[in-house]
């Protein structure tokens, strides 16, 4: 019979399941605690969550207790040492995951999210937190006896139990093992997916509301074990490093004009790659051109980031990119963020999110829909054939698809669109292709064909019912390889065209010559609607006068610009080690640190060490 030819792997599946049943109930007393802030969620999505839930734990339960499955499985249960050695782990591991998941309970109300490996920073202050902390949830220290004491006498029991089954010698033992190795292998990568299952795939597989039920904290602490988080800088007192930066704002205005807002976000298009910008290349983006000449643009864009990942959460959050890691790809990735999607659904905004591309890339749609809109729409909603020569749905194609989706959603809305041209190895379609053969650079032809895709865009959208009423945000995702006109300077390593369309306000569409940075979008926008809220951000409204960015150069090292100077700051060292003067032909010129600008070189320093503090502060806290 099976069941005796397959009794080991039987027993062991068993005993998996007995601990699963522990973790579900954990599971049950986290919703009952904390089911005041799952509200106006449908039930079919509490399903898909313990379902989830059941991955997470099994995942959780192979991991913490692997030493014991390895025991059991390759020696003799029978055997009283093997029993004695497999119960011993069993009571490291199990007693670390029921005691991770049931203290959490405690937590969760002050972090909104489940700890991960940054408990491991906590550990000098346990010994001090110990006596309040037991005082305080002395119910869950009792939880953890009850749950602990029952999973570990049903274990013994269970192994008390074990008969062996005669088996058909080697190649039957052979079999068992491989069958249980390839069963758990399975299980603790997540299935066999492009990549192993993460708490960052969760947001994307239930409401968002509900990813903290999903998961669990031995799960979460597993996959932070290699994200390191920031240190918490104190140069000032948080509320005077706070008020230095104006991270709390609120703008005076006695009417908000709910227009429908549009961020367009261009993959790769620095500066350089502008004609506006650079003359050299100017025949290259003649629609742009004119766009940005009758628009509200800043001559002295910059990107938060390097990447497209470090863009969306820049633009679309706020948050910028200040860590050695991509914040969505961080121990922070989950944090609840009060983007401007937040704000404005509290307004009756609607939102959306378009991209070309497969929702799974750099894990867009996991941060999407934390963070800004379950509403994304990629290349499997574009109906229409289309080869797929590089990316996804080419831009010509895709762009003037989302231009007739925009126009389907209600009012007022907030849409993102992200473009897939400029990206290497810069691929142009026909018909573009042919017509555009002239152009050998293949950078200035892609340049060329995504010029002549966003004057698609625009052509459509002009006669949509809710163009006029709208504000257009245009920026690039971050910089790119230069065409060689540009000098190599800190400056133009994060130079990106950044700009404004309100239809029919002349006042408003004119040319800024001052910096900004993408950080710095969200508040522009809600000054020019009216937006008059309360709200957080570390970027700051550019209408009114132009503030510092900052950007992170990697090592400890900080840049700060404030056009027409930049400041470069090794945070490690506490030093500053280059002031520069940013020139009208985007060359830098070195200034001495102590010389005549010194308030100016200590004024940007004050300001970055407040902002690296703020950040610092309100990232480990989950209170942005």
């Amino acid at each position: 019979m099976n069941s005796e030819r397959f009794h080991k792997p039987i027993f062991l599946f068993k005993l998996l399941g007995i601990c699963l049943l522990f973790l579900f109930v954990h599971r049950v007393i986290f919703l009952w605690m904390f089911h005041a802030q799952f509200n106006d969620v449908p039930f079919i999505e509490f399903v898909k969550a313990f379902l989830i839930g059941m991955l997470t734990d099994a995942i959780s339960c192979i991991y913490f207790l692997l030493p014991t499955w390895l025991v059991l499985l390759f020696f003799n249960i029978e055997h009283k040492i093997t029993r004695r050695i497999a119960l011993g782990w069993f009571f490291i591991g199990f007693m670390i995951a029921c005691t991770l998941n049931l203290s959490d309970l405690g937590y969760f109300p002050v972090t909104k999210k489940r700890m991960g490996a940054e408990l491991l920073d906590m550990l000098p202050e346990i010994p001090s937190l110990m006596g309040a902390y037991l005082k305080a949830y002395w119910y869950l220290f009792f939880l953890l006896v009850l749950f602990f004491s029952s999973a570990f006498w049903i274990i013994k029991k269970q192994l008390e139990k074990y008969k062996n089954i005669q088996e058909q010698g080697i190649r039957h033992k052979g079999i068992n093992i491989f069958i249980v190795l390839i069963a758990f292998f399975s299980i603790m990568r997540g299935g066999y997916g492009a990549r192993p299952f993460t708490p960052f795939d969760i947001p994307s597989m239930v409401d968002p509301k509900l990813q903290w039920l999903a998961s669990n904290t031995p799960f979460q602490f597993l996959h932070t074990l290699e994200n390191t988080t920031i240190k918490i800088e104190n140069y000032y007192n948080e509320s005077e490093a706070e008020k230095l930066i104006g991270f709390e704002k609120r703008f005076v205005s006695k009417e908000f004009k709910k227009k429908n807002i549009v961020f367009i976000i261009l993959e790769s298009f620095c500066s350089e790659r502008v004609g506006l910008f650079n003359p050299a290349v100017k025949a290259y983006t003649p629609f742009m051109d004119s766009l940005f000449s009758n628009a509200r643009t800043y001559e002295y864009g910059m990107a938060n980031g390097r990447m497209t990942i470090d863009a969306l959460p820049s633009v679309l959050t706020g948050i910028p990119s200040l860590m050695e890691k991509n914040y969505c790809y961080s121990t922070y990735n989950n944090n609840s963020v009060h983007s401007i999607s937040y704000l404005l659904q509290q307004e009756g905004y609607h939102t959306a999110f378009y991209y070309g591309g497969l929702k799974t890339t750099f894990g867009f749609e996991n941060f999407m829909n934390i963070n800004f809109s379950k509403n994304y729409m990629d290349q499997d909603d574009y109906s229409s054939d289309y080869e797929n020569a590089a990316w996804g749905v080419d831009d010509h194609l895709f762009l003037p698809f989302v231009a007739d989706e925009l126009s389907q959603l209600p009012q007022p809305f907030c849409a993102s669109l992200l473009t897939l041209s400029l990206h290497h190895p810069f691929p142009v379609p026909e018909p573009y292709k042919t017509m555009l053969d002239t152009i050998k650079n293949p950078i200035k032809k892609s340049l060329k064909y995504t010029d002549l895709s966003l004057q698609l865009f625009f052509n459509k959208i002009r006669h949509a019912s809710w163009f006029k009423n709208s504000i257009i945000a245009i920026c690039a995702d971050h910089t790119s390889d230069g065409l060689g006109y540009y000098e190599g300077n800190p400056i133009n390593a994060f130079s990106i065209p950044i700009s404004f369309l309100v239809p029919g306000d002349t006042s408003f569409n004119k040319i800024q010559k001052q910096s900004m940075s993408q950080i710095d979008m969200i508040p522009t926008v809600l000054e020019y609607l009216g937006y008059n809220k309360p709200f957080m951000c570390l970027g700051n409204s550019t209408l009114s006068k132009q503030h510092p960015s900052v950007q992170y150069g990697g090592n400890g090292m900080y840049l700060i610009f404030d056009y027409p100077y930049q400041l470069e700051f090794d945070n490690t060292k506490q030093l500053v080690t280059k002031f520069l003067k940013y020139n009208a032909d985007r060359t830098c010129t070195p200034l001495p640190i102590d010389g005549i600008q010194k308030k100016k070189t200590d004024d940007l320093t004050a300001f970055l060490k407040a902002y690296i503090q703020v950040f610092s502060y309100r990232i480990n806290k989950n209170q942005f």
